[in-house]
C-alpha cells in the first residue's frame, strides 16, 4: 500500500469538491456508490509490487503525484481531426474525460442504438443507469477501479437494443490536454449490447501537446445471450506518437512514463 495522510489528503479535497457539483449529486444511489468506494480506496492506497497482482509494476510515482482533478478545456475541431478512424461513422470526443457534444458526430445509427455522455445519461435516464453502473467493476481487488468509482461521472454510454446489428464501429475517443500542473481524469463507460445484437466499440486514448497525467478509466461491458461485442482500446503515450492497442491491458501514464496494469474493463455476460 503506497497512500501517505498527506496523499490522501489530496484526494479527499478533490473528491469533496466532486461531490458537490457531480452529475447524479442528490441520487442516493450514485452518492453512497462514490462514497463507498472512495472509503475503499483510502482504505488500501495505491498498491506496490509486494502485492501480488502488481509486483511487475510499480506505481510510486502516480501515487507520490499531486494531481488535481482536470477542468474543462476547449479542443478545436482541427485539433480533433487527426484522430479518428476512416468513415463517417460514430464518433463521441471526449476532452479530459468530459463528453463534448460540440466535437462528436453520431453518424447514421440504425433505430434501437442510443450513445451519449454518461453524465447527461445520468441526467436524464437515470434508472437505466442505476440497473448497471459499478455492479460489475470489483472495487475491493483494485484500487484503480475504487478510484475510477468515487469519481464516476462521465465517459461513453452505449446502449444496443435486441437483435440490432451495428455494421460500423462506435468510435470514442478521449483527449488529455496539456497543463502545467498534474491532471488526473477518471473515464467510466458504459457499455450495454442487449440479447443477440452485435456491435464494435473502440476505444482510443490520445494526449495533445505534453504534460503529467493520470488517465484512469474503467469499462463495464454487458452483453446479453447470444450478443457478439467485438471491443479495443488503444493508446498513444503522452509526449509520442507511437500508437499502441490495449485490447487486454489498460495504460496508466505520468508525462513521458507508462505503466502497464491489469485492464479495468468489467465483462459480464448473460
Amino acid at each position: 500500500m503506497i497512500a501517505t495522510t498527506e496523499q490522501l489528503g489530496t484526494y479527499l479535497e478533490s473528491f469533496t469538491e466532486f461531490q458537490k457539483r457531480a452529475a447524479g449529486r442528490d441520487l442516493p444511489w450514485l452518492r453512497r456508490m462514490r462514497e463507498r468506494a472512495f472509503a475503499r480506496f483510502c482504505e488500501v492506497g495505491f498498491p506496490t509490487t509486494h502485492d501480488e497482482d502488481w509486483r511487475f509494476t510499480n506505481v510510486s510515482a502516480i501515487a507520490k503525484t499531486p494531481f488535481e482533478l482536470a477542468g474543462d478545456v476547449r479542443v478545436s475541431q482541427d485539433e480533433v481531426k487527426q484522430f479518428g478512424l476512416p468513415g463517417p461513422g460514430c464518433r463521441l470526443v471526449f476532452v479530459n474525460g468530459r463528453f463534448a457534444r460540440e466535437l462528436s458526430s453520431v453518424g447514421k445509427l440504425p433505430a434501437g442504438v442510443k450513445v451519449n455522455g454518461l453524465a447527461a445519461e445520468i441526467n436524464a435516464n437515470s434508472s437505466e443507469v442505476e440497473s448497471h453502473l459499478g455492479r460489475y467493476l470489483d472495487i475491493q481487488r483494485d484500487a484503480f477501479s475504487a478510484l475510477n468509482t468515487a469519481f464516476a461521472e462521465d465517459g461513453g454510454y452505449v446502449h444496443v437494443r435486441r437483435g440490432v446489428v451495428l455494421t460500423d464501429p462506435i468510435y470514442l475517443l478521449f483527449i488529455s490536454t496539456a497543463s502545467d500542473k498534474p491532471l488526473m481524469t477518471h473515464p467510466r463507460n458504459l457499455i450495454v449490447v442487449a440479447d443477440e445484437a452485435q456491435a464494435t466499440i473502440v476505444e482510443d486514448y490520445v494526449s495533445i501537446g505534453e504534460t503529467s497525467a493520470f488517465s484512469n478509466t474503467a469499462t463495464e461491458l454487458v452483453a446479453g445471450e447470444s450478443a457478439v461485442v467485438s471491443h479495443y482500446m488503444v493508446f498513444i503515450a503522452l509526449g509520442a506518437s507511437r500508437r499502441r492497442s490495449g485490447s487486454e491491458q489498460r495504460a496508466s501514464r505520468v508525462g513521458r512514463r507508462r505503466w502497464r496494469v491489469p485492464d479495468q474493463r468489467s465483462i459480464h455476460g448473460q
